[in-house]
């Protein structure tokens, strides 16, 4: 289950393990700001290479992305970011009609075709609503934050004791839990020993055979700040793929639809 599978919040076990911690985390979890919370050494060398001017706070831009599938269906969409204002949008494609589903000054919108006039019946047919706005939100935001995300409140980064192999790389891993009111997830980013460029990641529910684990290639320089270009998703209990989200391209964020 990769991300561009949301659509009408028809989640599966990858998503419902982000929205379940990101729904139960403080309500920074959404907010695409840059926290003080940079105790741990290997969190603030892979915050320097990713974000060495401090650019998160003030980006503004349009996302294009593509998600496939572990049988090769492909699903296009865009996001938007004005992080200075909290703008967010999420731009996809149904039945031949564009789905925008954004916040804007603290609030929810809904654009079908580009009209804000839109029937209960499509509202519910498209997942237009409060909930799934939330979600997708904080979602994305974490998602694409990290590691900026890392220094929110709630968060508490420490350096692995110990180096870490994974798809046949040695890591420095940077752990990661949070406060008891965010659940029991443990979070394990693992670090180029080089350069702390972040490049892959891995969750579980409190037992090593649970969760997830992502393997990041490429980057994109989005604004100065580096973000991985591809994501491709496995379990940790047998590596069985799920499938691959690319960052195709990025560009300014020109104006907000709200």
């Amino acid at each position: 289950m990769t991300l561009g599978t949301y659509q009408s919040l028809s989640v599966g076990p990858v998503l419902m393990a982000f929205l379940i911690y990101l729904t139960s985390c403080s309500s920074d979890a959404g907010k695409n700001t840059v926290g003080t919370n940079t105790g741990s050494p290997l969190l603030r060398k892979t915050l320097a290479y990713h974000d060495p001017e401090g650019n998160w706070p003030k980006l503004k831009t349009r996302l294009y992305l593509r998600s496939t599938d572990s049988i090769g269906k492909a699903t296009a969409f865009e996001i938007e970011m004005d992080n200075t204002t909290g703008y967010f949008a999420h731009v996809s494609r149904q039945d031949g009609k564009e789905l925008v589903k954004g916040m804007s000054g603290g609030k929810e919108f809904y654009l079908l075709d580009g009209k804000a006039e839109i029937s209960e019946e499509d509202r519910k047919k498209y997942g237009m609503n409060p909930k799934d706005v939330e979600w997708v939100h904080r979602f994305y935001g974490y998602l694409y934050g990290l590691p900026m995300k890392l220094t929110d409140a709630g968060a508490i980064a420490t350096d692995a004791p110990e180096s870490e192999e994974l798809g046949g790389k040695t890591y420095q891993v940077l752990q990661v839990r949070y406060k008891p009111t965010a659940g029991k997830d443990n979070w394990f980013f693992y670090l180029d020993p080089q350069t702390y460029a972040m490049q892959a990641y891995k969750f579980n529910h409190g037992k090593p055979e649970s969760g997830e684990y992502i393997l990041l290639e490429q980057e994109e320089t989005v604004q100065g700040i580096k973000i991985p270009k591809v994501r491709k998703w496995y379990l940790n209990k047998d590596g069985k793929y799920l499938g691959t989200d690319t960052l195709l391209k990025a560009e300014p964020l020109a104006s907000p639809r709200a």
